[in-house]
Order: structure tokens, then C-alpha cells, then sequence
């Protein structure tokens, strides 16, 4: 202990040496002992000498300080710059602006904003750039109300105070705040930048408030500040946001210097505007990517229903080194729950956990989203247990995915065992229940909501809604009277929903009116009054509001076009057919599945099957659909050995495409195929429907293939189908054909054929139904005496 006590003299006199005191004074002026251990980020040791210099007696100065505040730019620095505050205090420097600034920026950062506002509080002078860092601490954080009230108190102001509270609004909201700033900004002295202005125009776009986009654009031309890569970049989000993409587009080419996220703002315009497949292509032209250019294509790929493509961009993106964002993770897992792909799925979670990103809240629930979807509950809820939070989306999910998959004791298990049941827990057990078609349930579910005290959102009256298409119309009516009640009424989701429920019912009149009240419809209102108009039978104002939709400035989606497209099918309109065709191979929808099947059909309806091959080629990925359709379209014209070799490469069949071949062979009186076919569909383990039994029967009759008839019939009471009307008038004409009905049959041919003509026509339903029971009692007593059964087994 004497001998550590003994050096503290040597070493005074160690530092005391020098060559003279101005030298020594230069020398401590730039504490490089302090600055090179900052530098290193070794800044507790930075601080020890920090302390040592105070001991030994030496000047202390504000680089000091400074170079070691510097690097505490995080919250594991807070502690580091409370030490630092507490000796700036003990050497009298918590008065010093210079200090004291990066101090206030410190606390700013680790979000210690009490301590940054109490600094700033026991400043003697506050210069200006101490009112913009306290500012700017606020902003990071969100707490604009705080941030504007120091902004209004500021004595005077600089381009930096304006840019800083417009940027916050922009990033945080409400963006109706920064253009009002922005106004009195113009009306001030302050400068405007292309960092202000850039905010404002990206405002701008977050509200979709095209025509304040275009002034400020035409401002920023007047100011010369439009060729700025910062300003330019902001100008195309706003074009894009707004879906004006040929503007956005033309501005793009015509900038000089484009940077790299000048280059994913454009990108992101492609996928905004919904032109998926050029953004796939701009996408691969692009001269660099960074992990925002990969994010961006593979959210844009999934969210477009482009699933196996997301997949893919993601792969690459580990190939190239770069390792994803949660952004990401979570459009990938989305991407693979549509595809209910549950092995690649797997493997992506396993390469979250290796990222850490395992208990992030948000990336946890898309993993909940994808187990609970795959009927993989006991891996969505270790999901769960390894969630630092587990909100209510993944709650959520979980109950209507219980009951989807029939688990009703486990969904109300979950449910009841919640203390706070939020609408979106109510909304997941209405939804489960609507799309599990217990429509009584989803109903009942909603009282109970209501006895809670809560009323619901949008989505559970859209929830609700569809229950009310499959229920009664009074049902649909009381809930559209609460949803006007309660002015949910507003709603683009509930209107829709609304619209589907009424055409559903056969009331269009109503989903004209409910649709007319809507002020701003989008695409999916729009779909849903066409499909409305479609599905009862109004073709032509189908195809007109169709007209208007496209007139309005609306892009249709391929749902929409391949409602339209079927309308012309239905009518054998070519010509409207043929320049819909063209229209879509505009909008880029000619590889698209959905289009694509429907264009098939509406060629082959009208007889023309060259289009038709053509356009099933122009698919990038074919479905079952747009095979059958093309099956159909052949068999159709009679081409039965090209419909033949079609359906054997089919990658797999449907009753629909069995169908199709069926009713084909034995519309052409092709009595052995027909029946070879139906072997090779038994095998296959498909049940037949009312209309191959029906195609079944007629060849059966026209070939008075007797034994092959009574197989039939035998097929058809084991189906349980021998109680259908059709059947029964099918089966009657056969055994009449056969001369095998006896005498208990009391009407001729020509009776029967006046029957089945009443039948097809509509008409004269009393008379229809009784000669019905008449025709199957005679077949049935028939077919019981052949068998050695009475009537009564």
C-alpha cells in the first residue's frame, strides 16, 4: 500500500515535464490519449483517463468530452453519457453550448429525451442548433406534439428546424401537418432545400393527393431543385402512389443522375400500380440491389399472388450474400401460407432463428399465420411460447383457423381463456365461423360480441354479410339498418360486401343504389357490382359498367377482366371478346392464369380455337382450369383426338374434366369411349356427378345398351342420386326404350318427351311433379322385382 501510495509524486512529475508551458498547454489542447480510445470505441477506458487527467491536476478541456460523446450514439451508451454529465458538471462545463449540445444529442439518441430536455432547460443562452437537436430527439421518437410545441416556441428558426419537423410529419403523421408547415414555411424566411421539399411531395403521395404532387413538382421545376436525385426520387413515389405510372415512368427516364434508391422507389412504383410482370423485368435490369431491392420485389411478388416467384427472388437473395430484413421474412412466409407450401416454409423459419429474429412479434405471426393455416397447430403454438409478445393477430389467427379445420373445443378454449377479448379476437371467431359455412353460429357469436359491450368493425360486418348471401335477405337488410347506424356504412370493404349480398339475392337494384352511394369506388367495389350484374344474367351492363370502370381511370385486376370476358362468352360476343383480349395483353394479363382460362373459354364458346391455343400458351403457369377449358374448347368442335391427347397430358383431373370428355363422346353418340372413360374415372376413385350419370344414361339409351344401363342404374341408387328429378325422368325414358317398363306405366314416348319438354321450359310444375312420382314408382317396382326385393326394402 506505501509503495502504490509513493507513485502518485513520480508521476506528477512524469507529466509536469515539458519543453515549455506553451508547448504544454498545445499539447493538452488535443487530448489525442482520449480521442484515439474513443476512436477504438473503447469508451469506458476513454473516461478513466478522462478522470485521471482531473486527478493528476491538468486542464480539462471540451474536446475531451466531445470525442467521447461522439460515440454514444445508442442506448447502451446511456450510461456512459450520465458518467460523462456528472463530471462536465464537477468541472463546470454543464454550461458550456459546445458540450452541452452533444449531450442534449446523446440523450436524444438513446431516447432519454428527460434528460436531453432538462440539459437543454439549464443552458444560460440556447443557440439555435440546441433548439434543433432537442427537436430532432423528439421527432426520432415519435413525439411530434412535443417536438412542434419547442418548434413554435423557437425565437428564430433555420431551413434545418423546417426540414426536421416536415420529415417527422411525413414519416409519423398526420401528412396533412406537413403540408400546412410547409404553406407557412413559403409565407417565412426559411429556405426550402431539396430535403424539405422532398418531404412534403412524399407527404403528399402517403395522402394520395395527386394534385398537390403536381404543384410541388411544378414548384420544384421553378426552383431548379426537380434535377436533384433526392426531389426526383420523391416525384416518382408520388406519380407511382398516386397510380399515374406513365408520369412517374417518363420523369424516371428523364433523370440525369438516378441513385440506388431512385431505382427502388421506381420499382416499388411498378408494384404500387399493380404491373407485376415489369416489375419482375426492371427488377432484373436494375445496375444494382441492395436488401430494400430484394424486399421490395419479393413483398411485391406475394402480395400479387405471385407465391412461387417470391420464393424464388428470395433464394437468390441468399445466394448473393445478403441476408433478409423481418420485412422480408415476413412477405416470403406469406408467400409460402398462400402456397400452404409447409416444407419450405420450415426451412425458412429455421433460417429466422439462426438471423435472431425468432421472438420478433412480427415475424412470429406470420409463422403463426403459416402453421395455423397448414393444420400444424402444435408448431404454431411453440411459435407462441417463443414469442417475447404474443398480440392479438396471432391470437386471432389461431381461433379462426381452429375453427376452420372443425377444432371448435380448441378455438373457444383459446378464446375463453383470454381475460380482454378485443373485436379482432370476436372478428377471428365470426370470420372462422362464415367461412366454415356455420352461418348460424357466426351470427350468434355476434349477439354475444354485442352483449359484450363491443359493436364491431368493418370486418365483422363484412364477416357477417357473407353468412347473410347463404342465410335469408331479411338477415342481410337488419345488418345493413346497424351497419347505417352505427356509419360503418363508409366503409369500401362493407360496401362491397354489401353488394355481393344483395346481387346474391337476386336484389341488383339494391347493390345499384348501394354502390351509386359510394364516393370513391376501387377496383374491388367496381368487381364486385359487375360480378353482381353478371351473375344475374345482365351481361350487357356487365360489359357497360365494365366501360365506365376503365373510362374512370380505374385499372381492372384480372378478376374484373375475367368477369367481363366470361360476360362475352356468355353472349358469343367475339368482338367485344377479341379487343378484351387486347386490352389485356396492355395491361400485361395475357400470361395471367385467371385471364388466360377465361379468354380459352370465350374463344371456344364462339368457335374459334386457334385464339384459344394461343392464348392457353401465352399462361406462365397453367392450372387445372385453364387445361379443362381448352379440353372443352376442342371437344366442343368435335375434335375428340385432340381433346383426347389434351386430357391425357393433363398433370391431373378434375369431375369437371372427366365431365367434359363424357358429355363430349356421348353428345357425338361415342357409346364405347363414353364408357371406357367412365372405367378409367372409377378406377381413379372419383365419385360421378348428376351430369356424367345423365351423359351415362342418354348413351346407355341411344345405344340400347341394356345390361350397361342397369349397371348404371345400380351406380346410381348406391350414389344415393336416384331421388333427383332428372334422374328419375333419364332412367324412365331408358327402361321405356327398353320395353321394360310394364303395365304399370301409364304414359307413351311421345308423353314422356311432352313431360320432359314441360320439364326444360318450367312450365306446368303441378303436372311435372306428379307424372315425376308416377314415371319413378313404375321404374322402381321394376327394378325391385328383378332384384328379388319388395318395394319396402
Amino acid at each position: 500500500m506505501r509503495s502504490h501510495i509513493c507513485r502518485w509524486p513520480a508521476i506528477t512529475r512524469i507529466f509536469s515535464t515539458s519543453a515549455s508551458p506553451q508547448a504544454s498547454i498545445k499539447a493538452l489542447a488535443i487530448p489525442q490519449d482520449i480521442q484515439s480510445l474513443a476512436s477504438a470505441g473503447r469508451l469506458k477506458d476513454a473516461i478513466r483517463s478522462l478522470i485521471l487527467r482531473r486527478h493528476l491536476g491538468r486542464p480539462v478541456y471540451p474536446e475531451c468530452f466531445v470525442s467521447i460523446l461522439r460515440r454514444c450514439a445508442d442506448a447502451d451508451s446511456l450510461l456512459i453519457g450520465r458518467q460523462l454529465h456528472a463530471h462536465m458538471v464537477v468541472t463546470c462545463f454543464d454550461q458550456d453550448p459546445f458540450v452541452c449540445n452533444h449531450l442534449i444529442n446523446v440523450y436524444g439518441k438513446c431516447g432519454s429525451l428527460g434528460d436531453s430536455r432538462w440539459v437543454f432547460r439549464r443552458l444560460g443562452k440556447k443557440k439555435l442548433h440546441s433548439w434543433n437537436i432537442l427537436i430532432a430527439g423528439y421527432c426520432k421518437f415519435g413525439f411530434l406534439s412535443e417536438g412542434r410545441r419547442l418548434f413554435d416556441e423557437m425565437p428564430k428558426r433555420d431551413a434545418v428546424s423546417w426540414n426536421t419537423m416536415l420529415a417527422a410529419y411525413d414519416h409519423w403523421g398526420p401528412c396533412e401537418e406537413a403540408l400546412k408547415l410547409f404553406v407557412l414555411m413559403t409565407h417565412s424566411d426559411g429556405d426550402i432545400d431539396r430535403c424539405g421539399l422532398s418531404s412534403v411531395i412524399s407527404a403528399c403521395a402517403n395522402l394520395r393527393f395527386i394534385q398537390n404532387g403536381e404543384a410541388l413538382h411544378g414548384f420544384s421545376v421553378k426552383l431548379g431543385l426537380d434535377s436533384h436525385v433526392q426531389v426526383g426520387s420523391a416525384v416518382v413515389g408520388c406519380y407511382s402512389k398516386c397510380e399515374q405510372f406513365d408520369d412517374a415512368a417518363r420523369f424516371f427516364y428523364q433523370m440525369d443522375v438516378k441513385e440506388l434508391f431512385t431505382w427502388n422507389t421506381m420499382l416499388d412504383g411498378y408494384i404500387q400500380c399493380s404491373k407485376i410482370s415489369d416489375a419482375i423485368n426492371f427488377f432484373n435490369n436494375m445496375p444494382e440491389k441492395n436488401v430494400i431491392s430484394w424486399t421490395t420485389i419479393v413483398a411485391g411478388c406475394s402480395r400479387h399472388g405471385r407465391n412461387e416467384k417470391a420464393i424464388d427472388f428470395y433464394n437468390k437473395m441468399l445466394t448473393n450474400g445478403l441476408m433478409p430484413d423481418w420485412m422480408c421474412f415476413v412477405s416470403v412466409l406469406d408467400a409460402c401460407t398462400g402456397l400452404l407450401d409447409l416444407r419450405k416454409g420450415s426451412k425458412i423459419h429455421a433460417s429466422i432463428l439462426r438471423s435472431g429474429l425468432g421472438a420478433d412479434r412480427i415475424v412470429g405471426s406470420a409463422l403463426v399465420a403459416l402453421y395455423a393455416k397448414c393444420g400444424c397447430f402444435i408448431d404454431a403454438q411453440n411459435v407462441c411460447h417463443d414469442l417475447a409478445v404474443v398480440d392479438d393477430f396471432s391470437r386471432s389467427v389461431l381461433i379462426a383457423e381452429y375453427v376452420k379445420h372443425g377444432l371448435f373445443d380448441s378455438a373457444h378454449k383459446l378464446f375463453e381463456s383470454l381475460t380482454v377479448k378485443s373485436v379482432a379476437l370476436w372478428n377471428a371467431l365470426i370470420g372462422g365461423y362464415a367461412a366454415a359455412g356455420l352461418f348460424g353460429e357466426a351470427s350468434a357469436t355476434f349477439k354475444r360480441m354485442q352483449m359484450d359491450g363491443k359493436y364491431g368493425d368493418d370486418y365483422t360486418f363484412g364477416s357477417l354479410l357473407t353468412s347473410g348471401v347463404h342465410l335469408e335477405l331479411s338477415f342481410g337488410e337488419q345488418l345493413h339498418s346497424l351497419i347505417v347506424k352505427l356509419g360503418v356504412d363508409s366503409s369500401l370493404f362493407v360496401a362491397g360486401a354489401l353488394i355481393t349480398m344483395y346481387s346474391s339475392n337476386l336484389n341488383c337494384q339494391a347493390a345499384v343504389r348501394i354502390f351509386g352511394s359510394v364516393k370513391h369506388p376501387n377496383h374491388i367495389i367496381w368487381t364486385s357490382m359487375i360480378s353482381g350484374l353478371a351473375s344475374n344474367n345482365l351481361i350487357n351492363e356487365a360489359i357497360h359498367m365494365f366501360s365506365v370502370m376503365t373510362a374512370s381511370g380505374i385499372v381492372p385486376d384480372n378478376v374484373s377482366l375475367s368477369i367481363v370476358i366470361d360476360s362475352c362468352s356468355s353472349l358469343l360476343n367475339l368482338h367485344v371478346g377479341t379487343q378484351l383480349h387486347a386490352f389485356a395483353y396492355k395491361l400485361g394479363f395475357e400470361s395471367d392464369v385467371v385471364v388466360g382460362t377465361a379468354l380459352i373459354d370465350m374463344y371456344g364458346k364462339c368457335w374459334n380455337i386457334d385464339p384459344a391455343s394461343r392464348a392457353f400458351v401465352d399462361i406462365n403457369m397453367h392450372n387445372i382450369f385453364s387445361w379443362t377449358a381448352l379440353v372443352s374448347g376442342y371437344m366442343r368442335l368435335g375434335m375428340h383426338e385432340t381433346a383426347k391427347k389434351l386430357f391425357e397430358m393433363m398433370p391431373q383431373h378434375n369431375i369437371v374434366s372427366w365431365n367434359i370428355m363424357l358429355s363430349g363422346y356421348a353428345k357425338h353418340g361415342f357409346s364405347s369411349e363414353v364408357l371406357q372413360l367412365y372405367s378409367q374415372m372409377s378406377r381413379s376413385g372419383l365419385l360421378p356427378d348428376l351430369r356424367i350419370f345423365a351423359s351415362l344414361l342418354a348413351v346407355c339409351i341411344e345405344s340400347k345398351l341394356v345390361e350397361n344401363g342397369k349397371q348404371v342404374h345400380a351406380q346410381i341408387i348406391k350414389n344415393g342420386n336416384h331421388v333427383k328429378a332428372q334422374i328419375d325422368l333419364y332412367l324412365t325414358h331408358m327402361y321405356q326404350k327398353f320395353g321394360e317398363l310394364g303395365s304399370e306405366n301409364e304414359f307413351t314416348s311421345s308423353s314422356f318427351d311432352s313431360i320432359v319438354t314441360d320439364a326444360v321450359d318450367g312450365s306446368k310444375p303441378d303436372t311435372i311433379s306428379k307424372n315425376i312420382q308416377l314415371l319413378a314408382s313404375a321404374y322402381w317396382n321394376y327394378f325391385s322385382r328383378m332384384n328379388g326385393q319388395n318395394r319396402a326394402d
